[in-house]
């Protein structure tokens, strides 16, 4: 949280427009480099395969990628937090040399947890032993790519990252370029598979190259699981909540087969999609100003704990978090106002853009707005995390989650009209509750922070008037062995 971002915030100190352009161009790499990827991937077919592939092809291989990713966040939901805590703790230790041996034990472990269950779905579809593996592969590169940022999200290099991205994007639209116009849906897809890896591998060998590899493995990970359940659930359900109302509509009576074992929903698929694009605003945003901002007032108001400062400067110190996460969000809450404002007059514009039937209107207008309201609740989930809140987040995400299912179930009832309601008023819920749990915490910080600190039993001390009266003949002082501290507890924070 602490590496990539702060580098990045020195570019908007130049002087020259193009430096904020590297800044914010970089940050939309490192935040959606995947999404991108597969935005510019989708509309580059749609515009080189009219001679060769039809309408249903392309939502054939649209719904391969999606269905992918889906899985792809939903199995690392497990274990993306709780290996985020970890990387987190470790880089505040200064502990980096591990990080590269933790990347390959936990990808290792996840490949085995997920990979044959995923092989084995892939495997019942109806077109060749090529796609069913490129269908894999993609899954296997998808999974290694959230991992991997993880622990370059801790990294000093940026230029690595985004070129990772870039490298890949390049691969993939001319990859996908030759191997479509001479093998057709198969070869469109192999090509964006292709780029896929090769963006996996050129992140694992920027983990190489900035932490480099010194241990052969290192499992110690695994026992935050433990010691952190709650990061587990939180992780597993909101990357759930986020594909819960999409899955209810591939299997309701709106969906329609496109292969014995992919179903689609075009009336919501598509205009969800081009929703999400509206959001990147936000995440690059928060990602380059705000976090980095709050960072700073979040590690001077613990630093004045560890030093032990009064409740004056303490208060002080909470204040200026309060004020810097309410000028920043402010900032967010207009910058992606804005951008949603301004695609929600353009919708009939996107709508004709996409070569979408009117019907989908008021669905994209849903989901742009759903979209504003989920990346406020992220956002939210971000801080609290921060503070370690595990049980406020956890509701939040398990609320999300389960309302997403429950509104979008009850709008699939109602009919076309309500078509996207469900998601829409899961994330405004969502982001009521972390609001309202950010809020209540700020106000309380001392309180949170103080009651959650592992303080030792106070033990009476007597003076020798009193040992005398007491019968008691005083104790030689303690001799304080060599490894003893005589220090008061810390403070600090386990990073968030």
């Amino acid at each position: 949280m602490a590496g990539i971002g702060f580098r990045l915030q020195k570019l908007l100190t130049g002087d020259d427009f193009t430096s904020s352009v590297k800044a914010f161009g970089f940050s939309a790499l490192i935040t959606s480099g995947p999404f991108i990827i597969t935005v510019a991937l989708v509309l580059f077919v749609q515009y080189v395969s009219s001679g060769n592939l039809t309408e249903r092809g392309i939502e054939y291989l649209q719904a391969l990628i999606t269905y992918s990713y889906a899985f792809s966040l939903i199995t690392v939901g497990f274990s993306y937090l709780v290996l985020t805590r970890y990387v987190a703790d470790e880089y505040y230790r200064g502990h980096v040399t591990s990080f590269a041996a933790v990347f390959f034990s936990a990808y290792t472990i996840a490949l085995s947890c997920w990979g044959i269950p995923v092989f084995l779905f892939f495997s019942g579809l109806s077109v060749g032993w090529g796609m069913k593996l490129c269908a894999t592969v993609l899954y296997m590169s998808a999974v290694g790519m959230w991992l991997a940022m993880i622990f370059l999200s801790a990294a000093q290099n940026y230029w690595l990252v985004s070129r990772s991205f870039l490298i890949g994007l390049a691969v993939s639209l001319g990859a996908s370029y030759g191997l479509g116009k001479a093998h057709g849906l198969e070869g469109y897809f192999a090509g964006f598979v292709a780029g896929q890896v090769v963006v996996l591998f050129c992140l694992v060998s920027a983990i190489l190259k900035e932490f480099g590899y010194w241990e052969p493995r290192d499992h110690n990970w695994m026992g935050y699981y433990r010691a952190y359940p709650r990061l587990m659930g939180i992780g597993f359900f909101y990357n759930l909540g986020i594909w819960i109302d999409k899955i209810l509509f591939w299997i309701s009576p709106q969906g329609e087969w496109l292969d014995p074992r992919l179903r689609y929903s075009p009336i919501y698929d598509t205009p969800m999609f081009i929703a999400y694009l509206t959001i990147l605003p936000a995440l690059v945003y928060f990602f380059l100003l705000v976090e980095t901002d709050f960072f700073f007032k979040y590690q001077a108001y613990y630093a004045a704990l560890q030093q032990q400062e009064g409740l004056t400067v303490l208060e002080r110190r909470r204040k200026a978090i309060v004020a810097s996460l309410r000028m920043n969000l402010g900032r967010v809450l207009v910058v992606q106002g804005i951008v949603t404002l301004a695609a929600l007059l353009a919708a009939p514009f996107l709508i004709r853009l996409a070569a979408l039937s009117p019907i989908h209107l008021s669905v994209l207008r849903i989901g742009i707005y759903s979209a504003f309201m989920q990346v406020g609740c992220l956002i939210c989930l971000n801080i609290l995390l921060y503070f370690d809140h595990q049980k406020e987040a956890l509701w939040v995400a398990a609320t999300f989650c389960l309302l997403n299912a429950v509104f979008t179930e009850a709008t699939l009832k109602l009919g076309l009209f309500a078509y996207g309601y469900g998601f829409g008023l899961a994330s405004l819920v969502a982001l009521v509750m972390a609001l309202y749990f950010l809020n209540t915490r700020l106000e309380r910080l001392h309180f949170w922070t103080f009651t959650r600190q592992p303080f030792p039993e106070p033990v009476l001390i007597l003076d020798d008037e009193e040992l005398d009266e007491a019968g008691e003949s005083p104790a030689e002082p303690p001799v304080e062995s060599p490894g003893g501290s005589g220090e008061p507890p810390s403070a600090a924070p386990s990073a968030a």
